[in-house]
């Protein structure tokens, strides 16, 4: 008998590990309870030593919603009768059409965690029949044990689309064709992208600044990126902010002016050049209280940043929980 479970499945995850062992679990729409498996792959995979959660499309649902289709509520639905613990051997696992097009169940060109959209298939065979899922499209979210962007400060090229990626030549050439065979050195900053524009990376334009290095021993530009890099010019954000700001306790303050209180301290961390990109988690009294208590009495910036048009930039998934990837002060 096969199980067709595509139309029921809520989210899952799967593991894949060096040993090709496939361990996972997933949700059905109308149960609290998860079905875990534990598959036998009698091939290699090319996507070993990586962990994904998996999930239709939720834009998908959305438009279908919105145009008037019918969803069936789940305690409708007709649940299949198999075990909620599923040992079995793997019969295929398929991910192709996968943007950004970065891998797919057969090679992968980059590691990178983050989330892909892709068509997405999971077969299996074991003691209830054999189990097929299918979403197309998918939404994947990738974690790998060696992610390049774990291992680097730098994005790599070849995860950026050509269309960003001829945005940098382009920018270079109109520089040469300037200056021409003028002498001198010049430095090219990039303007950290909001989080609209990278929804939309497809259709980004960089947005480049190029500063002179004038000849001579003094090259204050040069000077000040050593001393970024150095950090020993770095000055405590409390030290910084003149006159300081009132933090009066998130107890203390109604809805309204807890906001009014966040975007007030983020306004006057911009005039320093700071500036930030907070996750989905972090709402305002969550993201007050790590302004107040972790960013601005620990962290150290250039006082100088503004004025050479430079940016710090903060994320706050990198101390969220929820997001996988919380760090230690």
């Amino acid at each position: 008998m096969i199980h067709h479970l595509g139309h029921l499945v809520r989210q899952g995850e799967m593991t894949i590990s060096k040993t090709n062992r496939m361990e996972g679990w997933l949700q059905l729409l109308g149960q609290d309870a998860l079905i875990r498996f534990e598959l036998d792959s009698p091939d290699p995979s090319a996507m070993a030593g990586c962990r994904f959660t998996f999930q239709p499309q939720q834009a998908e649902t959305s438009e279908a919603t919105s145009a008037g289709e019918s969803i069936q509520p789940a305690e409708n639905l007709l649940l299949p009768e198999i075990e909620s613990i599923q040992f079995g051997k793997l019969i295929a696992l398929r991910v192709t059409d996968v943007q950004p097009p970065m891998f797919s169940h057969n090679h992968v060109e980059l590691r990178v965690d983050v989330q892909f959209q892709c068509d997405f298939q999971l077969v299996w065979e074991s003691h209830d029949g054999i189990i097929e899922i299918a979403f197309n499209p998918a939404d994947l979210e990738m974690y790998w044990d060696e992610a390049v962007l774990r291992q680097s400060e730098e994005l790599p090229e070849s995860m950026l689309p050509s269309s960003f990626r001829d945005s940098i030549t382009q920018r270079i050439e109109q520089i040469d064709k300037a200056y021409g065979e003028e002498n001198g050195e010049y430095l090219i900053s990039v303007k950290m992208p909001s989080d609209a524009q990278l929804e939309d990376l497809a259709s980004f334009q960089l947005q480049t600044m190029v500063h002179k290095v004038e000849e001579g021993p003094k090259h204050r530009m040069i000077e000040f990126m050593k001393e970024i890099s150095s950090q020993e010019k770095n000055i405590l954000l409390c030290d910084l902010l003149e006159p300081p700001i009132e933090t009066p306790a998130p107890e203390a303050m109604t809805d309204e002016q807890l906001q009014d209180k966040v975007t007030e301290i983020l306004g006057r961390l911009s005039v320093l050049g700071v500036e930030f990109k907070c996750c989905e988690h972090f709402d305002d009294k969550l993201l007050y209280d790590w302004l107040v208590n972790k960013v601005i009495p620990w962290e150290r910036i250039h006082p100088q940043l503004r004025q050479f048009q430079m940016t710090r930039f903060f994320d706050t998934s990198l101390w969220c929980d929820d997001c996988g990837i919380f760090q230690q002060l």
